[in-house]
């Protein structure tokens, strides 16, 4: 994508999948975590986390799934008439989160989710790259359930008041 968002994937997209990592599992770190200290620390504990799970661990992502993910992606922004417009019909309460330093997915484009949303809420974590969720997994979990008990809240309002 080009700096305002828009187009293709980023050249610092196109770079960490272009390379090779050893051992592979690696490549997370780069998708994920900034390069600072703090931020690969806390994505080897991730991955350490990730590939102690023996119960309920996640399916292997197919290339066919991959592939299609990032045709996803380069396609954000492309969509046909006013830029954006069609996010202002998506009155879901929709929580965004990213880090502040995404190269994956240049964060701007958070901020043009929550700006066109009329019900979104943005959080953005700070050294904090496409992953800021494994990063600062506790906040996470506790921003999430706020958001998730506001949003049941919201949504018993809303179905009362239109039932009356």
């Amino acid at each position: 994508m080009t700096p305002d968002g828009q187009g293709h994937i980023t050249s610092e997209t196109a770079a960490i999948f272009g390379a090779t990592y050893d051992p592979p599992e690696n490549l997370w770190l780069k998708v994920f975590f900034t390069d600072s200290e703090k931020s690969q620390a806390a994505g080897r504990d991730f991955l350490k986390r990730y590939l102690s799970r023996t119960d309920n661990s996640d399916v292997p992502i197919k290339d066919k799934v991959a592939a299609a993910q990032i045709a996803a992606v380069g396609q954000w922004g492309t969509h046909p008439g006013e830029r954006f417009a069609y996010l202002k019909n998506i009155k879901q309460p929709t929580l965004v989160v990213s880090g502040n330093h995404d190269v994956i997915v240049y964060t701007v484009n958070s901020l043009y989710l929550v700006q066109n949303m009329p019900n979104a809420k943005l959080i953005l974590y700070p050294d904090a790259n496409h992953g800021s969720w494994y990063e600062n997994h506790e906040d996470f979990v506790f921003e999430t359930n706020r958001f998730l008990n506001e949003s049941e809240r919201i949504a018993t309002v809303t179905t009362s008041t239109a039932d009356d």
